[in-house]
């Protein structure tokens, strides 16, 4: 239980920040909302996804044992958490200059692909 109360911790946080963010910028973009509104069902699928898949897996019993709720999300909380940094970095520069170094590096080895991202 503890975990999804983390994971939507996390989420929650991110949503405000977000908000906080575009507030600060001078309003709310509908089209970027619905994006990240969609992003954060798809993280939310994602643990209700391997939450069933380790039910099934319980029930199956192929021998192994595998923590797939606890790396689903460990995985989201760590993006989760990028992307709380990179909000108030963005709204508070004190915050900026200690993140920014830190999310540069990130932002080095982020896969290509991840364009849509940059658009939250």
């Amino acid at each position: 239980m503890g975990v999804y109360i983390a994971v939507s911790g996390f989420i929650l946080f991110d949503v405000l920040t977000g908000l906080l963010k575009a507030l600060y910028h001078g309003g709310i973009n509908s089209t970027k909302l619905r994006l990240g509104l969609y992003h954060k069902a798809g993280e939310v699928l994602a643990i209700v996804g391997s939450a069933l898949l380790e039910y099934a897996l319980s029930y199956i019993q192929i021998g192994i044992d595998l923590p797939v709720i606890d790396v689903v999300s460990v995985y989201i909380c760590v993006t989760e958490l990028v992307s709380i940094l990179e909000n108030l970095a963005e709204v508070n520069p004190a915050l900026a200059r200690l993140f920014k170094p830190y999310l540069a590096k990130l932002n080095e080895i982020e896969p290509k692909d991840s364009e849509d991202k940059k658009d939250e």
